[in-house]
């Protein structure tokens, strides 16, 4: 062992618990084999050293040279029975024979293989199984590249376990022993130099100490001094240095790119040249493998690549974006077009992949944070990714809101240079930033320009960012719904997802997912179907079906479930809101479908509870008045299903909207259940507003139907009944059945089985039933009907042909008997229990 050996402790623990098998791997320089024969000193065990010979590389020669090593050990730790030359030698009897050697052997036995790609696989294969068919033998073997020792299948045959070549590396910790230098000196060369183990000891030998600088610039000579020894050693082939140049470009690359960069169909033969040197390491297998170039020696080709091919560089540069781009790498492309202050290309990347960037914020605040706002001026998208990836964390909002209007002011201004699809990139940025203010019509407003421009771009034009235009619609389709456009937001869904289906269909879920979630809202139940099944049979996992994009998928699924009355089906589905709660803007729909879910199993208080939780948790947002109206709809249908009519009235005083439809069926649905259905037809009658989803017209006919019931019969129900019918049928819904007081639910669904031209599933309803059915004689209910004829008591009993006396003390008994105080409650109670119709539902 040299003298001046750097001790490396670190990796001779890795050496004594290794398994039967340990494979070291490393570059030359990596300082295997002097880690290897500093182990061998410490070590107790027995060790045979063979250093793998190209002469006797194949199996037969790699079993001679351990016979011939057997026969030379000491006979205390060699197998027993050997003659003046142990018969293995040169007897042919090859791999059979040494493993009966090796099982014989008086102590456990450690064979140390350096240098071992060099053996031919089948040499290689026979040592493992040797390793599997003797006990107490162990292999260590150390290669410079990957061989079949590092394969599956041996890992199968045997317990192995891998010294890989970033391990070989120095540490800060081990390069602050060894340079004696403080831990910022140690980061600092570790930065320039990778640990790499010859360049570490070439510096310990010159004997820097004290000066941090003189230390760095030193540690710069070793490593070109380490890259020029390595390179003289090849022979100095000039097409591979200029082949590592041009492919330095890039910081990792496969053989495709290797080659296209190198203009040079050996590079792959040179990369693995370059492996052996140290330059750099391959990893994944087949069409997946990666050849990533060590930083030091990145540092100083990429130094030459600037001198030899300054007028190659920039397409150099935009093939290896254009490859990272492709390889779903979008961050490392745009830190290569920065690095090179090459504006314009990194432009080129956020267009390309600008939903793929806003995932990795911290990233690009990073790369572009960095930037001075005059430069990044004059590319109001990169401002404006910038700005949105600010905007998302909280404390950097104010510096995302000044770099908001910055792009937006160039966006809007009347410039010649701000591209179109820059302007539809930073206008559906803005309509997002809108949206999330609950700025909704605004959002809106600038939804519907961008779809213009995207509308008027040639097809040919949007190929950059062909990939990204299904999510554009995504965003814009979402900023249209929220602002009331939801007509134009179906067709830009749709059309994304069209887009999406002849392009990439990763990018189509957020589309399919809104179609199914808004028409399963609106009472399209055979639409929302349609697109559920769609997102049931792709192949998106669960990143996307319980995250934000999948949402609106969530929502329908609860939905159709809801319809077909089963509670728990739809708990499930809505049982992925939960971990979106404090941060989704969808909250408000996730809110209403929660409620109708709780509705459906019989846990109105549970879900009332669970939904002003829900409000409290968004905090002020949670207050506004957008979201008090919103969830209007939820809280009244909560209380009446509690039986809290009164609470319910005082929902819809508070936060309904007088000129919405939602608005009047809910009020409609309070009279009803408030025992008022002459209120509940005037209301629905005299509305100028009319439906604006299948649903709310749905729900407006079975409330008109339970009203006419209650209040004519089946007679005065019959224009109705069909219309109902025919809405129900063709929309497949139920749930308006659901929705109504029990007696009336029962009595509509009497009167549809016989008209409606499909079979309509029996539902139960939602609500509380009413008191038990009064009993009354077959004069009172005559009398109680002429009541809501408004006739005085007088004309009644003269109409009847009995004395005024008698009609008041019927009265007074239909009073008591309905717990009524007077003639206006009893009739509305009378109508609760269908007592005013002659063909009364029993």
């Amino acid at each position: 062992m040299p003298s001046d050996v750097i001790s490396r402790p670190r990796l001779l623990e890795l050496l004594d618990a290794g398994a039967p098998l340990t494979v070291v791997r490393g570059a030359c320089g990596a300082g295997k084999t002097v880690v290897l024969r500093e182990w061998v000193q410490h070590t107790d065990q027995n060790v045979l050293w063979i250093t793998a010979d190209p002469a006797a590389a194949d199996s037969a020669g790699l079993a001679r040279t351990i016979a011939r090593r057997l026969h030379r050990m000491p006979s205390d730790r060699a197998p027993e029975d050997r003659g003046p030359e142990h018969p293995m030698a040169d007897t042919g009897e090859g791999w059979r024979a040494l493993r009966d050697a090796l099982a014989e052997a008086a102590a456990p036995l450690t064979i140390v293989v350096d240098d071992a790609a060099t053996l031919h696989r089948d040499a290689l294969v026979e040592l493992c199984e040797a390793v599997a068919a003797v006990a107490s033998l162990r292999v260590i073997a150390a290669a410079n590249r990957r061989t079949v020792l590092d394969g599956d299948g041996v890992a199968l045959l045997v317990d192995r376990s891998v010294i890989a070549p970033m391990q070989l590396m120095f540490d800060e910790d081990e390069i602050r022993r060894a340079l004696d230098v403080d831990a910022h000196a140690a980061h600092e060369i570790l930065a320039v130099t990778n640990g790499f183990p010859a360049i570490i000891h070439a510096l310990s030998r010159r004997a820097v100490r004290g000066d941090e600088d003189a230390m760095l610039r030193s540690a710069v000579e070793a490593v070109e001094e380490y890259m020029r020894i390595r390179v003289n050693r090849s022979g100095y082939d000039p097409a591979l240095i200029s082949a590592l140049v041009r492919i330095s470009a890039a910081d990792a690359v496969d053989a495709a790119l290797a080659r296209e960069l190198s203009g040079d169909a050996r590079a792959v033969h040179y990369l693995d040249d370059a492996e052996t040197y140290g330059f750099g390491a391959w990893a994944g297998e087949g069409s997946e493998r990666i050849f990533a170039f060590a930083p030091f020696a990145l540092l100083l080709l990429r130094r030459e690549l600037e001198r030899r091919f300054p007028r190659d560089a920039p397409a150099l540069r935009r093939a290896v974006v254009d490859w990272s781009l492709r390889s779903g790498r979008p961050v490392d492309a745009l830190r290569i077009a920065v690095d090179v202050d090459d504006l314009v290309l990194a432009r080129h990347v956020v267009t390309a992949s600008w939903f793929q960037l806003l995932e990795h914020g911290r990233e690009i605040r990073r790369i572009l944070g960095g930037l001075p706002l005059s430069r990044l001026r004059d590319e109001p998208l990169l401002v404006m990714i910038l700005a949105v990836c600010y905007n998302a964390v909280r404390a950097r909002r104010v510096r995302g809101l000044q770099l908001f209007r910055v792009a937006i002011s160039a966006a809007n201004a009347p410039r010649t240079d701000v591209s179109t699809s820059d302007r539809l990139f930073i206008w559906v940025a803005e309509s997002v930033a809108l949206r999330m203010l609950g700025l909704h019509e605004r959002a809106a407003g600038v939804a519907v320009r961008a779809l213009r421009v995207l509308a008027d771009t040639p097809e040919d034009e949007k190929e950059p960012y062909a990939s990204q235009v299904p999510l554009l619609c995504a965003q814009l389709g979402i900023s249209l719904y929220y602002g009331g456009n939801v007509r134009q937001a179906i067709e830009c869904f749709g059309y994304g997802a069209a887009v999406a289906a002849a392009g990439e269909l990763e990018h189509a879920i957020s589309n399919l997912s809104m179609l199914s979630g808004i028409h399963a809202l609106n009472g399209d139940l055979p639409e929302a179907r349609h697109y559920a099944q769609l997102i049931r049979e792709g192949e998106w996992g669960a990143r996307y079906l319980d995250g934000y994009q999948g949402t609106f998928y969530r929502v329908a699924e609860a939905i159709i479930a809801v319809e077909e009355s089963d509670g728990e089906r739809a708990a499930e589905h809505a049982a992925a809101f939960a971990p979106h709660h404090a941060t989704s803007e969808h909250w408000i729909a996730m809110a209403t479908v929660e409620a109708l879910v709780a509705v459906r199993r019989g846990q109105a208080a549970l879900g009332a509870a669970r939904l002003e939780s829900l409000v409290a948790l968004r905090g002020r947002e949670g207050h506004s008045a957008g979201a008090r109206r919103g969830l209007a709809r939820a809280r009244v249908l909560l209380e009446l299903a509690q039986g809290r009519v009164a609470e319910a009235k005082s929902v819809l005083h508070r936060d309904g909207h007088e000129d919405r439809f939602e608005t009047i069926v809910d009020r409609a649905r309070v009279a009803l259940v408030d025992g008022r259905p002459r209120d509940t037809l005037r209301i629905l009658s005299q509305s100028r507003v009319r439906p604006t989803t299948s649903r709310l017209g749905a729900s407006a006919s079975a409330l008109r139907l339970a009203a006419l019931l209650r209040t004519g019969g089946a007679a005065a129900a019959g224009g109705e009944v069909h219309s109902l019918a025919a809405q129900l049928c063709d929309r497949g819904m139920r749930f308006p059945l659901a929705t109504l007081p029990p007696a009336d639910s029962r009595a509509v669904q009497d009167v549809l089985r016989d008209a409606a031209p499909c079979h309509i599933p029996a539902v139960e309803s939602v609500l509380p039933e009413t008191a038990g059915r009064p009993e009354l004689t077959e004069r009172e209910l005559v009398v109680l009907r002429a009541l809501a004829s408004d006739q005085p008591l007088t004309a009644i009993a003269a109409s009847l042909g009995v004395s005024p006396n008698t009609v008041k003390t019927q009265v007074r008994s239909i009073y008591r008997k309905l717990g009524a105080a007077g003639r206006e409650e009893a009739i509305g109670l009378a109508a609760v229990h269908h007592l005013l119709a002659d063909d009364r539902p029993h």
